[in-house]
C-alpha cells in the first residue's frame, strides 16, 4: 500500500515542527485519508495533519493501518527534498519506505517502523473567539517577537489581536488589526480575553505558518491556542496549551 503527494515541501515543515517537540508520530490510513498525530511528552503541543484521499496524486489502501514513526529519522529525509518533489509513502509491517522523486530522479529511503508510539488523544473544545488571520503576518510577527521573551501573550478584541513577549527585560509587542487587513475576518464573543502561551511551542508551528494558504486562530482565556492550517487540500492542526503561572 502506498500514498503519493504532489509536493514533499508542505509536509516536510510538518514533520519539522513536529520533531522540535516529539520525539514519535502515530499515522493512520484508511481508504479514505490520511491522519498524523504527535504530541509531546508533557502534553503541551498536539499537532494533526489530516490529508484527505482527493487531495493526493495517488492513493493506494485498501484497509485501516496504524503506523508509528520516529520523527527525528523522518524529518532528517524530508530535510532532502526539494521544492518541486513528490513523495510517495509505502509501508510494510516492520518499515516506512519514502521515495522523493523530481524530473524522473528518484531517491528512496527506508526507515523502521516502531513497535509503538503510544496513545495520542483528540481534543474537543469551543472557542468563543475565532480569527481568520494572515499567515504573512502572524508570521512576520512572531519573527519579530521570538527572540524578545519566553513566554507570549495574546489578547484581542472583535477589531484586532495583541501579541506580546514578556521578559526581564521588559515587553514588546505586535497588533493585528482587521482595518489593515492582517485579520481577514473574526467571530469573537468574549473579547477581553488575555492567555499565555511558551513562546517556543507557539514558534515550532512557524514553518507551517509561513507556507499557509488560509489561517485559522482560536483562543480564549485560559484555552490551549488554537491554529488550524489550510494548504494544498491539506489541514493542519496544532494546540498549545496555556501556561499554569
Amino acid at each position: 500500500m502506498s500514498i503519493s503527494f504532489g509536493s514533499a515541501r508542505l509536509l516536510r515543515y510538518v514533520i519539522t515542527s513536529a520533531a522540535k517537540f516529539s520525539e514519535s508520530a502515530v499515522i493512520n490510513v484508511s481508504k479514505n485519508e490520511f491522519i498524523l498525530k504527535a504530541i509531546d511528552p508533557s502534553t503541551v503541543a498536539l499537532l494533526v495533519l489530516e490529508v484527505p484521499r482527493e487531495s493526493t496524486i495517488a492513493y493506494r489502501v485498501t484497509s485501516n493501518e496504524q503506523l508509528a514513526v520516529n520523527l527525528e529519522d523522518f524529518s532528517k529525509v524530508l530535510k532532502s527534498a526539494e521544492r518541486d518533489d513528490t513523495i510517495t509513502l509505502e509501508w510494510t509491517q516492520s518499515s516506512l519506505i519514502v521515495s522523493l522523486e523530481r524530473r524522473g530522479f528518484k531517491r528512496t529511503f527506508t526507515l523502521p517502523l516502531m513497535s509503538s508510539a503510544g496513545e495520542v488523544f483528540d481534543i474537543e473544545l469551543e472557542y468563543p473567539n475565532t480569527y481568520v488571520v494572515s499567515p504573512t503576518y502572524l508570521y512576520e510577527g512572531l519573527e519579530s517577537l521570538e527572540r524578545f521573551g519566553d513566554v507570549l501573550k495574546i489578547e484581542g478584541s472583535e477589531e484586532e489581536i495583541r501579541l506580546k513577549a514578556e521578559s526581564e527585560l521588559g515587553e514588546a509587542e505586535v497588533v493585528l488589526s482587521r482595518e489593515r487587513g492582517e485579520i481577514e475576518d473574526s467571530d469573537v464573543r468574549a473579547a477581553g480575553f488575555s492567555t499565555s502561551y511558551t513562546m517556543k511551542f507557539i514558534t515550532y508551528f512557524k514553518p507551517v505558518i509561513r507556507v499557509s494558504e488560509k489561517l485559522v486562530l482560536k483562543v480564549g482565556s485560559e484555552l490551549p491556542l488554537y491554529f488550524e492550517s489550510a494548504s494544498q487540500g491539506m489541514r493542519i492542526e496544532y494546540y498549545v496549551a496555556p501556561r499554569a503561572d
